[in-house]
This record gives structure tokens, sequence and C-alpha cells, in this order.
């Protein structure tokens, strides 16, 4: 099975191409893209496609990240896949992004796994975070995605049961020092590298999931998760949703 994902949460984004009966990465390409995503997407896409030496046909199944993440860049890259996958007849799966780190985290089951990344630029300090365990091959989360500064989130951490901690994803600046010294008495395990969110992710995700289930997402209910307000929203005070008085759009665990 050959799965086509896109990762485009972040101002770097990347395509993969996946080659699920062999476990192994056909090609993945990534770009910075702000403000240009619209324009440069289908290049990226083709590109992706040639190095792997497979065309859209031979595609099987296409994999998108859901965020959070940039208002836009989310929205642009699932409304991509989105029109992809319906004109060419193809699957298509919603990968949240915090969700495709954590399966990327060496733990055990006892630990509690911490998949993070920078939120938006102007709040350094500021983290999309989310809380996993494993149980044999599967994934479970404790709680949702939340977006809060590392010092509130080392707070929670150390409500937390568990000794151990395994971290995944993109430290902010400071981050490793407020870790290692706030959460006394716990064992944390901190990436030796950041590992940003990407392609590759989206697609093992996608293809594991397509591989026990079997059952795509409906394309029209498919939406994006955002955690936090967009610009627009922050300046009006209020969600789009208020502000259209409609309350009966799906949340993301619906989808």
């Amino acid at each position: 099975m050959v799965v086509l994902a896109l990762e485009t949460s972040l101002e770097l984004v990347s395509c993969a191409v996946w080659d699920g009966a062999n476990q192994r990465l056909r090609a993945e390409v990534q770009a910075y893209a702000y403000q240009n995503l619209t324009q440069r997407l289908p290049a990226l896409v083709a590109t992706t496609l040639n190095e792997a030496e497979v065309t859209l046909d031979n595609v099987d199944l296409i994999g998108v990240s859901l965020g959070p993440g940039s208002f836009t860049s989310v929205r642009v890259g699932l409304a991509f896949a989105k029109g992809l996958a319906m004109a060419l007849g193809k699957p298509l799966l919603g990968v949240r992004t915090l969700e495709a780190l954590a399966w990327a985290a060496c733990g055990n089951e006892s630990d509690l796994l911490l998949a993070l990344y920078p939120s938006r630029p102007s709040r350094p300090t500021e983290v999309y975070s989310a809380l996993f365990r494993k149980d044999g091959d599967d994934l479970f989360w404790e709680g949702t995605e939340q977006a809060c500064d590392i010092a509130q989130l080392v707070t929670k951490l150390q409500e937390r049961p568990e000794t151990n901690i395994v971290v995944v994803g993109v430290l902010p600046s400071g981050a490793r020092q407020i870790l290692m010294k706030r959460l006394l008495g716990k064992r944390i395990a901190l990436p030796l590298t950041p590992l940003f969110p990407s392609a590759q992710l989206v697609a093992q995700v996608a293809w594991r999931r397509w591989h026990r289930t079997l059952k795509p997402d409906d394309p029209v209910r498919l939406v994006p998760i955002y955690v936090l307000p967009s610009s627009a929203e922050e300046r009006m005070g209020m969600t789009v949703a208020e502000l259209l008085g409609n309350n009966s759009q799906p949340n993301a665990e619906e989808a």
C-alpha cells in the first residue's frame, strides 16, 4: 500500500510517500511555506511523487495532519488533501499532529508520553501539547490537545502520578532547564534532537489506522483542530461559530 501524506501544521511543511507493505519511506520533501503554501503545495506533492518514483494512480491512501498549528496552513493542507482524495477516489484519513509525534516516542507501558511543539512565535514559551500512554501496541490519550506556557505545563505534570515521563517533539528555549529543575522526583527522558511534525509520521499513523480498520474519514466532516483562536477571532473577542450563531459544526472527536 502506498500512502501519500501531508503535514502543514507549522511553517516547515512536508509531503511524504510511505510504502506500507515494506514499512519504508519512499520519499519526503520539506519546505518553508510561510504565507505561500497554497501556491507551493502542488509543486511539493509533484516533487515528492517524482522522488518516490510513483504517480497519483499508484497512491492507495491519503493522510493529512489536522493540527493544531497555523490557522491558515492547517486549513489549506486539509482542503488540498480533501480535493485530491475526492478527485482521485482515494480514501482519506486525518491525523492529529501531536498523536503522530507521540507514536514516535520510545516509552514503556508505565511511562507518561508528552508530545509538544511551540505554538506561535509571538509567545516563545507557549507550546501545543498532549499526554499519552502506551498499552501494548495501542496509544491512548490522557486528555486532549492544549496550548499553555511551559511553566503551566510543568505544574500539571507535577500533579501526575507517573514517575517516568518521556518527552518527544520540539522544546522551546529554556524548557529543558525548567523541566529538569521543577520536576524533582520524576525521571524525565528528553529528546536529544528536536523532532518536528512531519509527513512521514502522518503517513505511518494513517497506514496503521487503515491497516486496522479499513475505514476512511468522511471528507465533508473532517475538520482542523484549533486549540487557539485565530488572530481575527482574538480581535473580535469571539469565535467564528459564535459570530455566525452556528454551534452545529462537528468537533475533532466526532470527525
